[in-house]
Order: C-alpha cells, then sequence, then structure tokens
C-alpha cells in the first residue's frame, strides 16, 4: 500500500488518484496511518452490499454478536 501524508495530498491529488485506482492507499497525519483511499469498486468488492445494513438485535449475524459481548455490549 502506497502512503501520502495529508499535508501533501493537495499537491499530489493527481497521483493520489491515480494510485487509488489500482489500490487503496493510505493517507498519513504526522507519520501515522489515518485514512485509506479506494476506488469505489474495490470498496464494493471488499465490503459488497453488507457494509450498510441494519441488523435488528434477533437477527445479527454470529460475529457482530461475539464482538460486541466482547466489548461488553449485550443485545438483552
Amino acid at each position: 500500500m502506497k502512503h501520502y501524508p495529508s499535508t501533501d495530498l493537495k499537491q499530489n491529488l493527481g497521483d493520489v488518484l491515480a494510485a487509488a485506482s489500482q489500490q487503496p492507499v493510505s493517507i498519513t497525519r504526522h507519520n501515522k496511518p489515518r485514512y485509506v483511499l479506494m476506488s469505489i469498486e474495490a470498496y464494493e468488492a471488499r465490503f459488497g452490499d453488507e457494509s450498510r445494513r441494519a441488523y435488528s438485535a434477533e437477527d445479527a449475524p454470529s460475529e457482530h454478536v461475539e464482538m460486541l459481548e466482547a466489548a461488553g455490549l449485550d443485545r438483552d
């Protein structure tokens, strides 16, 4: 993954967009990765239609329930 400092983003926007069209790129701030920029195709391939789906507590996938339970949040 390529990395671009947020302070250089304005000057290198064309380069960043070209890189993001090939693979996700990391936008850094204070030398730490803070954001990821990727093409919509890469986003949809990675997250599909499920990325914004809402579930009732009874219908939540088990991995989501396990995450909530590990964080100390119960569905009851």
